[in-house]
């Protein structure tokens, strides 16, 4: 394998990637604010939660894959260079709503299995930070498999760790450099990127917006914006890097 060609290809990949990102997301720039009112709304719900005792935890889950759901709906549109309207904003929470419920249950097992094995074991906080860890890089795709992969079900943890396996540095590198940026820029881009990963991402800013100081408001639409940039270029890039393989991509540098 060539490697400096393969380098140079990824490296004209980001470019290309940054290049459409920056197009999409100017031309739906309203909804980098979206996180900020499913902030508010999952506040709202922890509230009204927190009085119903189990039957709470259930209901902060589903309002939080309902959030999840249409934040994808948006970012999917974007990332297919659509122009969308607040209007859509009614018909966003059902899409996507089956796929990301089967991944958080696969979570809510994940976590309910290491609390009922992990106390009195030795090390069991390192231990189950290990495994959220691992479960953080091997299924890190999982937002852009939702609404761009082939799979169905507890099949698109598969997917993840296949793409992965095929695609694993290109995808990794642009995150570990914009997560480097934290150390020198006093904005939240590690939370951010972290966040990115994560289903759980889209619910930010409730706190701050109903009892934070303008510095705490101002960190939380930061917050909002890098998370939609980052969450559009993601996509782009899942969508780039899932056409083809390394191989391929090198084989049509060659002929370009």
């Amino acid at each position: 394998m060539n490697w400096r060609t393969l380098l140079t290809t990824t490296l004209q990949l980001y470019q290309q990637v940054a290049r459409d990102t920056w197009k999409n997301v100017q031309h739906n720039w309203w909804i980098a604010l979206l996180p900020l009112v499913y902030g508010l709304i999952f506040l709202i719900t922890g509230v009204i939660a927190a009085q119903l005792g189990m039957l709470g935890g259930f209901l902060l889950g589903f309002v939080l894959a309902l959030c999840t759901s249409s934040y994808l709906y948006f970012i999917a549109g974007v990332v297919a260079g659509n122009r969308m309207t607040f209007a859509e904003l009614r018909e966003s929470w059902r899409p996507c709503l089956n796929p990301v419920m089967t991944v958080l249950f696969f979570f809510f097992v994940v976590q309910l299995a290491l609390s009922m094995i992990l106390p009195g074991m030795a090390g069991a906080g390192l231990i189950s930070l290990l495994i959220n860890l691992t479960l953080l890089i091997v299924l890190n795709p999982i937002p852009e498999i939702v609404y761009q992969g082939r799979s169905e079900g507890f099949d698109m943890l598969q997917e993840s760790v296949d793409f992965l396996r095929e695609n694993g540095i290109e995808w990794f590198a642009p995150l570990v450099v914009i997560s480097l940026l934290s150390f020198v820029a006093p904005l939240p881009f590690m939370a951010v990127v972290s966040q990115s990963g994560n289903l759980s991402a889209p619910t930010v800013g409730g706190n701050e917006l109903l009892f934070g100081s303008a510095t705490g408001i101002l960190m939380a639409i930061l917050s909002a914006v890098l998370l939609y940039v980052l969450m559009v270029f993601r996509g782009l890039l899942f969508r780039a890097l899932a056409s083809g393989t390394r191989r391929q991509r090198l084989y049509r540098a060659g002929l370009s």
